[in-house]
């Protein structure tokens, strides 16, 4: 009996290996569901030195505008959200009074390059949070959130 047990054990590990490797097989060819690169982005964001975070603009007008940036470091269940007002004079761009403002955001963590990840180009990229960089820096937030690249012009 316990010979006829262990083949039947046997068998079934080897239906099992197979059953296995054919999902990983099948799953390989057609290659990670939306929600497998969702989760690899978010892993892979969690892991980079810094404050990882997203920039959401919440309402803007002529002359005021609000966005929010929910910061995180290493882990995202301990993020913050702030909250952040913007107001200008009658002859001031409001979009680029907000870029400023998050140029500020980034400022606080990054001094030099960090990691971008844009859902306009569907990619990461590294920019520089450097004042020499401002113009470059400005003139892509400018187009990455209200799309004026070529419009965007600089006093």
């Amino acid at each position: 009996m316990s010979y006829i047990r262990a083949k039947k054990q046997r068998a079934q590990e080897l239906e099992d290996n197979a059953v296995r490797e054919n999902a990983e097989a099948s799953a390989n060819a057609r290659g990670p569901s939306a929600d497998e690169l969702r989760d690899a982005n978010i892993r892979r964001n969690l892991q980079q030195q810094g404050t990882s975070g997203i920039f959401e603009i919440r309402q803007k007008t002529l002359r005021t505008g609000q966005f929010s940036f929910r910061g995180w470091k290493n882990d995202y269940s301990n993020s913050r959200l702030e909250l952040i007002d913007v107001e200008v004079g009658p002859d001031e761009d409001i979009d680029l009074a907000i870029v400023k403002k998050m140029i500020e955001i980034i400022r606080r963590e990054y001094k030099g390059d960090f990691n971008w990840e844009s859902p306009r180009l569907g990619r990461v990229i590294v920019l520089s949070a450097r004042m020499e960089d401002n113009a470059g820096l400005e003139e892509f937030l400018m187009q990455e959130f209200f799309g004026t690249h070529g419009l965007y012009l600089r006093p």
